[in-house]
């Protein structure tokens, strides 16, 4: 029997960021006793101290092998490496909706010299415990079916220096390693990131979802976006609103169909204020070269 997540005492790691190209790495130590990490959802049992390090591994690289197992992404890719002590327990986050499907959960095991995948027989709604504890990457995956339910991630971004103001506004899986892609991704362009809560329900999977704003002068596309995980690449909502006034919503809907009629079921809403955006969308000025077009052309620098 899993324990309540009351029961998880939670642990703020270090954070070693020594090379901008490279992944953080996350250091944890601990008494005896059951914890959980704050970045991660990691969680571990040790009947004795323990010193260990771990890092986010994209999807990337390894949803081709994934595929062709039957299996899809239900967690991120975590390299785990203790560096003194011994483990009792692992267990791993997911962000998958288990209603109705916890015997679909599997763990795969990601070795350079094959990988294999662990049946699983102890799941949660926010985890998955190992039953065998090597130290290679490993990640949360279920068996391919239905669409699903995941939790998800809402970022937002806005180009600065501009009279207008410009939106990037991504939905994806809680995902630390694309996250952090993204992240990068944006910087890299000149946009900076707006920290808004993220959807308190779960979002369902190969579904359309539509992104509008309750101003007038509001331009986005695309019209509508099919939530799907590739580890690499997402498309993104391109928001533009000439010379902003007050504060405005943004609201993310499910884009359904019923009877021919479109049905819109809103999933997460937004307020955003000029403190939100504070270099840009102050004043008159000349559109975009671009327009909006929802992507975005990757300059040299940023390859």
């Amino acid at each position: 029997m899993m324990q309540h997540s009351s029961n998880w005492t939670k642990l703020e790691p270090g954070v070693n960021t020594t090379d901008a190209d490279k992944a953080p790495t996350y250091s944890l130590q601990s008494e005896a006793g059951d914890f959980e990490c704050s970045v991660s959802g990691l969680r571990w049992v040790c009947k004795e101290k323990i010193s260990f390090q771990y890092h986010f591994c994209s999807w990337g690289g390894h949803m081709e092998r994934v595929e062709s197992r039957q299996y899809m992404p239900a967690g991120p890719v975590i390299d785990v490496a203790v560096t003194a002590g011994q483990l009792s327990e692992m267990h791993l986050p997911h962000w998958v909706c288990i209603d109705d499907i916890p015997d679909k959960f599997a763990v795969l095991h990601l070795d350079d010299c094959g990988d294999f995948v662990e049946e699983v027989r102890e799941v949660t709604a926010s985890h998955v415990k190992l039953n065998e504890l090597t130290y290679f990457p490993k990640a949360v995956v279920m068996k391919m079916g239905p669409p699903v339910k995941i939790s998800c991630n809402v970022l937002l971004y806005y180009k600065p220096n501009t009279p207008f103001l410009k939106l990037h506004v991504f939905v994806i899986p809680n995902d630390p390693a694309l996250q952090r892609k993204v992240d990068k991704q944006e910087l890299c362009y000149g946009y900076e990131k707006i920290t808004k809560p993220r959807p308190d329900e779960y979002l369902k999977m190969h579904h359309g979802f539509s992104l509008t704003a309750d101003t007038d002068s509001a331009e986005i596309q695309p019209k509508k976006i099919t939530l799907r995980y590739n580890g690499q690449d997402s498309n993104f909502y391109e928001v533009y609103i000439e010379n902003p006034k007050g504060c405005f919503n943004l609201k993310l809907q499910y884009a359904l169909s019923k009877k021919y009629e479109p049905v819109y079921e809103p999933v997460w809403t937004c307020k955003l204020q000029k403190d939100d955006h504070p270099k840009s969308g102050y004043g008159e000025g000349p559109r975009s070269s671009r327009g909006v077009t929802g992507v975005t052309t990757v300059d040299k620098h940023c390859e």
